[in-house]
């Protein structure tokens, strides 16, 4: 392995790293039922007109900003205008669904290891080579961690 695939590994698990932190700290929080800035609000004691004055905005925008939040349309930058006029600071991240970004890649590298694996066994099957093979789910582990520490160009296709 040369020294530019050594690099990009480094930084590849530097992310994957930062990402599962993120992920264990995400899991003592939840988006509150009325959302951040409404809770934000109830928290420090802000009501709608004073933070429409903070923001140089009315209260309906605060109110459509909330609601916007609530359904999820809210842009990341007006959420943050929101939560710095109320003395508070956005945090975002993108995370795992469920448990870390290697159980992700492997997912992906078991994809890759069983289309190849039955394709093999299949041509195997019609020379009639497939007396003595190991099971089919042992050798799509062994080939799904290969294909995991290679990472291949087309790894995501």
């Amino acid at each position: 392995m040369d020294w530019q695939m050594s690099v990009s590994r480094a930084k590849q698990r530097q992310a994957a790293s930062k990402i599962n932190r993120a992920a264990e700290l995400s899991r003592a929080f939840a988006r509150p039922l009325g959302g951040w800035i409404a809770t934000f609000q109830e928290a420090i004691g802000m009501s709608a007109p004073v933070l429409a004055e903070r923001l140089g905005m009315s209260r309906n925008s605060v109110y459509s900003s909330v609601q916007n939040e609530q359904a999820g349309t809210i842009s990341l930058n007006q959420l943050d205008k929101m939560a710095e006029a109320m003395g508070g600071k956005l945090v975002y991240a993108i995370i795992p669904r469920d448990g870390a970004v290697e159980d992700i890649v492997m997912t992906q590298a078991r994809v890759k290891a069983r289309r190849i694996i039955q394709r093999t066994r299949a041509h195997m099957a019609l020379e009639e080579q497939t007396e003595g093979l190991r099971s089919q789910d042992e050798m799509i582990e062994e080939l799904a961690g290969e294909i995991a520490r290679e990472m291949p160009r087309d790894f995501w296709r």
